[in-house]
């Protein structure tokens, strides 16, 4: 019990000597920041860096706005806040409007989406001929600029359609203020029986060939294929031609329904909205893919510490160890030791990590993320153990070592016991001191495409930027370049307070 309050007596007081140092304070304080946007990154946002489209390609933060560069800048707008009519539409602003004897209502036990509902239309006839039916929804754009991108879903569920009695379907936006109206996609017509009873909960559901997206490519196929630009018969930005100038758009789908003779024909639709991605986003704005940087940032954070932290203790233990073998053994085990050390210390590092992470990670898979650690940890041992082995050399030979051998203590209890105490200030500080090289080492790999792809690292962000030509994007550049150097400065302050710390003739002379 005494030796437990001894030793938390001690930590206390060694925690108030190195935070009495500005340096190491400010350090401190840099790591801590980082630190938690690492481990609270899922609360500070709520999107996967890597496949959560937020907002339209390389838009600008949303504070950029704000300046007068930035005034034109537009922001996102979502018809519904979710996909899936959850509730009944027609309290949520949706109309219906139609020839006479084709109505419309909410059927809650018809759905594509579990949980959800969907809009039933029906018709009663009783001569041939063609009734249509449209549902929509009005939203005003109040932006003078137009979005980045136009993205919008439907799913239809025919269970009445055959070749007597077809269905079709068109969605369409309309801007109010010319009476403008622009197909999103063709006139699909379908005439599937049914392929469940009612209520058709695994029925057939369509979904447009192509999806309603004014950044969707598609290669031509012959009647298959077809993008929004086609759709539309125009090389302009869809986009950009519809929501020219802010007022008022109305959102919809016009349906169809043919008959011969006495028929009933139902359609259902679920999944309905339409998301128009702004040209600004959030604190960081932007990548090249609509991604938000501000994720990438926070998750990147995990990835560059976990790097840093675990190749440095690698190093650092590497390079303890085989410095105080060589050390204390000396003669032949020191020799052949150091002459090892000295082999690889004149091999330039950056090749041959590039070489063995690209070698070993393409025998084992995209996951490189323990290859990156292990190998950077591997070769960044050399230095600190020739340091080590320099201690060593002169502890050992001091009198409490000779006592200590007199008294008929066995080598592993002399070196455990009574050297690596002595040097405990050498392992802090280069532990402190290898964090940066490991932290540039993979952002340099990564940089490089040598990285780990599946995670998003600060190096991955920077290879992305030089991949799509985005250097003038600075709110994506910025952002990893300086945590790379807030980090890598924060523990070389510790590790240069750590030095002092430990060293009271160098802090005397400072």
């Amino acid at each position: 019990m005494a030796d437990w309050r001894f030793n938390l007596k001690r930590l206390g007081s060694f925690i108030r000597t190195v935070t009495s140092s500005k340096m190491a304070l400010a350090g401190i304080m840099i790591l801590v920041v980082y630190g938690a946007l690492a481990i609270g990154a899922p609360l500070w946002s709520p999107y996967d860096p890597q496949k959560d489209v937020v907002a339209g390609s390389l838009a600008p933060p949303g504070w950029y706005s704000y300046f007068s560069e930035g005034s034109r800048l537009t922001k996102n707008l979502q018809l519904d806040p979710t996909t899936g009519f959850s509730s009944d539409p027609f309290a949520q602003g949706w109309k219906f409007s139609g020839d006479q004897g084709l109505s419309s209502s909410f059927s809650p036990s018809v759905t594509l989406t579990p949980g959800s509902g969907s809009v039933q239309f029906s018709l009663t006839q009783s001569s041939m001929g063609s009734s249509s039916g449209i549902f929509e929804k009005t939203f005003d754009w109040a932006f003078e600029s137009p979005p980045n991108r136009l993205a919008g879903s439907i799913a239809i569920n025919t269970p009445d359609a055959s070749p007597t009695h077809p269905v079709s379907a068109q969605v369409f936006i309309e801007r109010i203020s010319d009476h403008r109206i622009f197909p999103l996609t063709n006139n699909a017509s379908w005439a599937n029986p049914p392929i469940s009873p009612y209520p058709f909960v695994n029925a057939s559901w369509h979904v447009p060939i192509t999806q309603i997206d004014s950044r969707t490519s598609c290669v031509a196929q012959v009647n298959t294929c077809n993008s929004l630009q086609t759709v539309l018969n125009t090389n302009v930005d869809p986009a950009a031609l519809i929501l020219s100038s802010s007022g008022q758009y109305v959102y919809g789908v016009k349906i169809t329904l043919t008959g011969t003779g006495n028929s009933t024909q139902r359609v259902f639709l679920d999944n309905m909205n339409l998301r128009l991605y702004g040209t600004s986003w959030g604190l960081l704005g932007t990548d090249y893919t609509g991604f938000d940087v501000w994720s990438q940032l926070i998750y990147g954070a995990r990835i560059s510490l976990v790097v840093g932290l675990l190749s440095a203790v690698i190093g650092v233990v590497m390079g303890l160890v085989v410095g105080l073998i060589a050390g204390y053994l000396g003669r032949i085990v020191d020799e052949v030791l150091m002459r090892f050390t000295d082999m690889l210390l004149v091999i330039p590092t950056l090749p041959l990590l590039i070489v063995l992470v690209a070698v070993i990670g393409n025998s084992l898979g995209t996951s490189r993320l323990p290859i990156l650690i292990l190998v950077i940890g591997f070769l960044g041992w050399m230095g600190f153990a020739r340091v080590v082995r320099a201690q060593v050399l002169t502890l050992k030979e001091r009198p409490f070592v000779e006592a200590a051998k007199a008294a008929g203590a066995g080598n592993g209890h002399i070196t455990i016991r009574h050297i690596v105490p002595n040097i405990v200030g050498l392992i802090y500080v280069n532990l402190a001191l290898a964090v940066p090289g490991a932290i540039l080492s993979e952002a340099a790999l990564s940089f490089l495409g040598l990285g780990d792809v599946t995670v998003m690292s600060w190096g991955r962000m920077l290879n992305l930027v030089q991949t799509y030509s985005a250097q003038k994007a600075w709110w994506w550049v910025l952002p990893p370049g300086i945590s790379i150097a807030l980090v890598s400065l924060a523990f070389v302050m510790i590790g240069f307070s750590l030095d002092a710390l430990f060293n009271p003739k160098l802090r005397s002379r400072r």
